[in-house]
């Protein structure tokens, strides 16, 4: 395995590529592009887009994680260009300089939280991308995660006295005008027909994909809720849920699942691209 920091694109942006040893690199295969996950640099949460890397780079993966502008090393845009349109675009010339220094001309992207919001976006809108991987994806509430989630608490009668009670005022309940309220961030997911729509059309291109939900995003609940909400998905993809983990997997355990079944998904997804080559 070999590693080099590098600088591209207009912005000067910094990645690391990450490179099987000389004569290990899978024939044809695509590159490996991570994106970032909101203010978290190219290492990822736990340094977890390092060990998926080193993992893929065992398999004759080649992979770059880089920082988008203002994040890390890499240098603040001087332009005024919304997030999401910088999404695709600094993903497409981590793409153009791949394609470019390495030959590559496929690409698998994904990334945690925002990042795989970028990957979604950019898949859609560049043909070069074959896969995508998410942890935690865009997701939509179904009947049966509402049974799951709110079932156990209409059936508990400690669940209706806290509910009573916390609709009860108690003492002064003046507002305290010098209180506030701290502002936090809030992932904005789009329209589900939207998302509906793009899944769709990545189906129809015959990208392939891998989703990972943890235990710590609300709206998901149980294994099967994506294919409930994109019946289009089902049987065509990588769906993995295990409730314990937490939104940045930060448990070793949990990593390893991850590491597992992505590298499991990887080998699967370029052996059938293989066998559709061969004819």
């Amino acid at each position: 395995m070999r590693e080099r920091a590098l600088s591209f694109g207009p912005a000067n942006l910094v990645g690391i590529l990450t490179e099987p040893d000389p004569g290990a690199a899978l024939p044809g295969a695509p590159a490996w592009i991570t994106l970032n996950s909101g203010i978290l640099h190219r290492a990822g949460a736990s340094r977890m887009y390092v060990r998926i890397a080193r993992a893929l780079a065992d398999l004759g993966f080649a992979s770059f994680r880089f920082d988008f502008s203002g994040i890390g090393d890499s240098e603040v845009r001087k332009d005024a260009i919304a997030i999401e349109e910088r999404f695709i675009l600094e993903t497409q010339e981590a793409m153009d300089y791949l394609a470019s220094a390495r030959g590559v001309d496929s690409f698998v992207v994904g990334g945690l939280c925002s990042g795989a919001d970028g990957a979604f976006w950019t898949a859609l809108e560049d043909p070069r991308v074959v896969g995508v991987w998410q942890i935690d994806a865009f997701c939509y509430r179904t009947v049966a995660y509402r049974v799951r989630r709110y079932a156990p608490k209409l059936l508990n009668p400690l669940a209706w006295v806290h509910s009573i009670r916390s609709r009860i005022p108690e003492g002064d309940t003046e507002r305290d005008e010098e209180q506030f309220v701290k502002p936090e961030y809030r992932r904005v997911f789009p329209p589900r027909e939207v998302v509906g729509q793009g899944l769709t059309a990545l189906r129809k291109r015959n990208v392939e994909m891998f989703f990972f939900f943890t235990g710590e995003l609300e709206d998901y609940n149980y294994a099967e809720q994506h294919t409930d909400t994109f019946p289009q998905l089902d049987g065509h993809a990588e769906i993995v849920h295990i409730p314990s983990c937490s939104h940045t997997v930060t448990d070793l355990e949990h990593q390893e699942s991850l590491l597992r079944d992505l590298t499991a998904w990887a080998e699967r997804f370029m052996h059938e691209r293989a066998a559709a080559a061969a004819g």
